[in-house]
């Protein structure tokens, strides 16, 4: 069973700002799939379709074998999917790092002890054990990367979904975020320039160009 298929999807912007017209995409479960294209090519604007935070003009897209439509179904299959913005600032919004990495936990009805206990697991893995008090929005574009990164993950997903995830890092941050993807067990679609990057973390090369998208 695929963990994504999407069928025939077309999508524009206002003012008939065409991004995609029959886009067909499969990612199997437990696939680590990159998805690479110039800027501008629709790489995010596929992430929020699938988050259902787009909405497309025609064409279907089921995750786990369900077709998602309603708002309802975006919402139980969000869930099970974790989602990094290209922009850690799109993330970050409380007062402290370790309100914003448990935040989506908790309002999952999380306990404030099971959601500090897998907080502090994840700051210790990504070495920022040092910045759980801190402010957020006072931080290096680098350390806001791994807290928004922890936010994603400390729900455990089943699916990641990771735009342009090593843009504007050091290598420090890189190769904390290959430690930690290398081990997950899940299904991941990644977009990145980073061709290094994905060497190390992806099985399968998907380009997207002209509105069409080939494996490679």
């Amino acid at each position: 069973m695929n963990c994504i298929t999407v069928n025939n999807l077309n999508f524009s912007y206002p003012g008939n700002i065409k991004v995609f017209h029959n886009l067909n995409l499969s990612i199997g479960n437990e696939d680590r799939a990159s998805i690479t294209g110039a800027n501008g090519t629709g790489k995010s604007s596929l992430f929020l379709l699938l988050m259902g935070l787009l909405k497309p003009a025609s064409g279907s897209i089921s995750l786990w074998g369900k077709p998602v439509k309603t708002a309802e179904d975006f919402r139980k299959a969000r869930i099970k999917t974790g989602f990094l913005f290209q922009d850690p600032d799109d993330q970050l919004f409380l007062p402290t790092v370790e309100e914003d990495i448990a935040f989506a936990l908790l309002n999952r009805g999380a306990s404030r002890e099971e959601a500090g206990i897998k907080v502090d697991r994840l700051c210790e893995t990504f070495h920022i054990e040092h910045l759980k008090k801190r402010v957020p929005f006072h931080l290096s574009w680098g350390q806001k990367r791994l807290i928004s990164l922890a936010g994603v993950l400390v729900t455990e997903p089943e699916l990641l979904l990771l735009d342009e995830p090593t843009a504007g890092v050091d290598d420090e941050v890189i190769d904390i975020i290959i430690n930690y993807l290398e081990g997950f067990t899940g299904t991941m679609l990644v977009s990145s320039h980073d061709k290094a990057f994905l060497d190390h973390i992806c099985t399968s090369r998907y380009h997207l160009t002209n509105n069409s998208l080939e494996k490679y």
